[in-house]
């Protein structure tokens, strides 16, 4: 061998050191910040360390496609995941190529680089794979065979991507032997999206970024070789036409995303939520790259700036200012006055609350004529269900329903009220609704009804719409709402559950007048001001009077608004029953703030704000009709349905630095809970000195504090499914709910 050919130690070391691979993720960290902010989301979501309480691993490690997790579905999460790697291929290619002048020397640029910028997808998908196998292992107990199948779902959707992509690029993108070989003429074109860049000047500035190895394929290592005796115009024509295919690329992305927008109320296009997340992440990805493409190192000052202009502008401009209406009422007709004048002016008219609360009355005979056993009077029976989305759903619905037929149907008979907020009222309702359609014996039906899927179409709407433009619209009664994620959630809801929730709230007021079902009271959070709006078919004034008195006068603030009264010139009863009960389940940020034709415009969220579990409401109804329960019944029983187990042992605190910083937020906010149940227990103890006849507390318990905790999502894994309808079918369940049989 001659000394020419000779490799000194130093040679290797550099040819490892300089290796493309290794050059490109020390690029990334030094350089493309913006894009791994996406790369820590998607492992923070897979391994369980980001959103764990609400079960957004589940979605990635086990992807739901029309109610079956399955090849298909694997597949359709592996085809985004495709589309989001080649993004970020496409993207450090372009903005960072010009700093390996030597890629452009290569048969293939673009797809010679995307191979050697490996690592980080490689390291994503052997975590992704081996958190998916523990999960299908461990979790769902899915045979081998099966977790096998679904793997190679994921790989042949990834597979159907790469196949189009290589295919794209090997015909489109040429390198520089190729330019040479044809006539050199006309310029560099400009990009549709991304900033045309002088490759002579950018070069110039990327000596520091040597490549002595690279992967020619992922079998073989070949040497870099210089670029200097290729003209610098014939680089700079390799890396412009591979720029304007990238911008070919970015549109069709662009056009598919629109397109699977469009008609995302297609059963076959509400693909997974994890699908949803990651086609969000590959538009961003390709937006923020060419933003940063243009103004560089302003890109962040930019950001600052135009996030600064639109919340000033926010409210000025139409284009901003879309609000999520209560679909059924008019926004053509004058807005109500919501000023505290007007409020307490309406809640301090004692005559109205009084014609109220004998309606009610007339009510409370009827049900106390239905259930009265010879001389023995009735026990009435008020049941409280707390929010915590479908698991709460899933859980009001089993447990209510199991002890129903466990009591011999006498439990939603007994029934004079239910309350409470979020999915745990989604469940009581349409328990309720069973009993107007005589078909409480189909248990396992309406489980599977309340418990189906809500969070996928949720997902791909604010993919593909409510994070960009708002472009479909459709017309309820007088008033054109937009189509954005809270109505994707009332249409799957009413999709799931065949359409009864498919009502208005008026509707329901001959059924509660005849007390052929319990009264329903819904009280979101008003976030304006914090107050409550009682939602209910019968006028409930009664619930808002917080006046003075003859035995204490003060200063009495209104607290509490009565939807129907306040909103009875929009048309109030005509609001649809499916958005009275998403306007009280929602989640922040998940589903969207209801705006209401108030001036000024009021937006409600969440009951569980202000009453996780409908205890205020309770007490303020007993407080009113106690006289009425003292001598026509022989006590009270509050059922309370409970998705989390009452919790007064205080979790450890200041173990870290960060800990000790956040602890006085944090334990304020994970402590609402617990404050609630404080605050309604000492309640309890005072209200009963009001009674002469017992009042009973019997409470269901989804999770005890040695179960794993099931997620606060719109979607259940089939485990969790299968594990709160075992609750509701085990002993501890039984025995409460015969006592609560003996108690009636």
């Amino acid at each position: 061998m001659s000394s020419a050919q000779k490799i000194t130690p130093q040679k290797r070391w550099e040819r490892v050191l300089y290796f493309f691979p290794l050059r490109l993720v020390i690029l990334h960290f030094k350089r493309n910040h913006f894009l791994l902010v996406f790369w820590l989301l998607l492992f923070g979501y897979t391994t369980n360390l980001l959103a764990s309480r609400y079960g957004v691993s589940y979605q990635f490690l086990y992807p739901e496609y029309r109610g079956v997790n399955d090849f298909v579905s694997f597949a359709i999460l592996g085809f985004s995941f495709g589309g989001f790697i080649l993004s970020f291929n496409l993207y450090t290619y372009i903005l960072h190529g010009f700093r390996f002048p030597f890629i452009a020397t290569l048969n293939r640029p673009f797809l010679k680089f995307s191979l050697n910028n490996f690592i980080i997808p490689a390291a994503y998908l052997v975590t992704y794979i081996w958190c998916s196998v523990q999960f299908h292992l461990n979790e769902e107990l899915i045979p081998f065979s099966h977790v096998f199948y679904n793997i190679l779902g994921l790989f042949f959707g990834m597979f159907i991507f790469l196949i189009i992509s290589i295919l794209y690029f090997t015909i489109t993108n040429k390198n520089a032997g190729a330019i040479l070989g044809k006539k050199e003429e006309g310029i560099p074109v400009q990009t549709n999206l991304l900033k045309k860049k002088d490759w002579v000047e950018e070069e110039k500035k990327a000596s520091d970024w040597r490549v002595e190895t690279y992967l020619v394929h992922w079998f073989k290592i070949g040497i870099a070789r210089s670029s200097r005796h290729y003209k610098r115009e014939i680089l700079e024509k390799v890396f412009a036409q591979n720029h304007v295919n990238a911008s070919l690329f970015e549109i069709g992305v662009l056009v598919s995303f629109i397109v699977v927008g469009s008609f995302r109320e297609m059963t076959l296009f509400i693909i997974p939520a994890a699908a949803s997340v990651t086609l969000f992440f590959t538009v961003s990805l390709m937006l923020i790259s060419a933003l940063f493409s243009w103004i560089k190192g302003w890109t962040f000052s930019v950001f600052i700036i135009l996030f600064i202009l639109i919340n000033f502008s926010f409210s000025g401009l139409e284009v901003f200012n879309l609000h999520s209406g209560a679909y059924g009422m008019d926004y053509e007709q004058e807005p109500a006055e919501y000023s505290p004048e007007y409020i307490k002016s309406i809640n301090l008219q004692a005559s109205i609350a009084e014609a109220a609360k004998n309606n009610t009355i007339d009510i409370l005979e009827k049900w106390k004529a239905k259930n009265t056993k010879g001389d023995e009077l009735p026990k009435m029976v008020i049941i409280n269900t707390s929010g915590g989305g479908l698991r709460s759903a899933l859980w009001s619905t089993s447990s209510l329903m199991r002890a129903d037929s466990i009591c011999e149907g006498e439990l939603l008979n007994h029934t004079v009220l239910m309350t409470g907020s979020s999915g745990g009222m989604i469940g009581s309702s349409l328990v309720r609704e069973s009993m107007l359609e005589d078909q409480k014996e189909a248990i396992t039906q309406k489980e599977h009804q309340i418990s189906s899927d809500l969070l996928n179409p949720v997902m791909l709407t604010i993919a593909t719409n409510d994070l960009f433009i708002r472009y479909q619209k459709f017309e309820e009664g007088n008033s054109c709402f937009t189509k954005d994620r809270a109505y994707a959630f009332e249409k799957q809801l009413n999709s799931n559950t065949n359409g009864v929730f498919d009502k208005s709230l008026g509707d329901y007021t001959k059924e509660e007048a005849e007390a052929n079902i319990p009264l329903m009271v819904l009280a979101p959070s008003i976030v304006n001001d914090g107050r409550r709006l009682v939602i209910s078919a019968t006028p409930m004034s009664y619930l808002c009077q917080n006046g003075s008195d003859q035995v204490v006068n003060g200063q009495m603030f209104a607290e509490d608004i009565e939807f129907q009264r306040f909103f009875a010139e929009q048309d109030a009863l005509n609001l649809k029953w499916s958005s009275a009960l998403r306007m009280n389940a929602t989640f922040p940020y998940v589903l969207p703030v209801t705006s209401l034709p108030s001036e000024p415009q009021i937006g409600v969220m969440d009951a569980g704000l202000r009453d996780n579990f409908g205890l205020k409401t309770t007490y303020q109804f007993l407080y009113t009709f106690k006289d009425w329960i003292n001598e026509n019944t022989s006590g009270v029983v509050i059922l309370q349905v409970r998705d989390i187990q009452k919790k007064y042992v205080g979790a450890e605190t200041g173990r870290s630095l960060v800990s000790k910083f956040t602890a006085p937020l944090g334990s304020v906010y994970g402590n609402v809970t617990k404050t609630h149940n404080y605050n309604q227990d000492q309640m309890l103890r005072y209200l009963a000195d009001d009674f002469d006849q017992p009042v009973e507390v019997v409470t269901f318990q989804l999770q005890s504090q040695e179960d794993k905790p099931l997620s606060l999502s719109w979607h259940l894994t089939k485990k969790e499914r299968l594990q709160i309808i075992t609750r509701s079918n085990g002993m501890e369940f039984k025995e409460k709910a015969t006592y609560l049989k003996e108690l009636l």
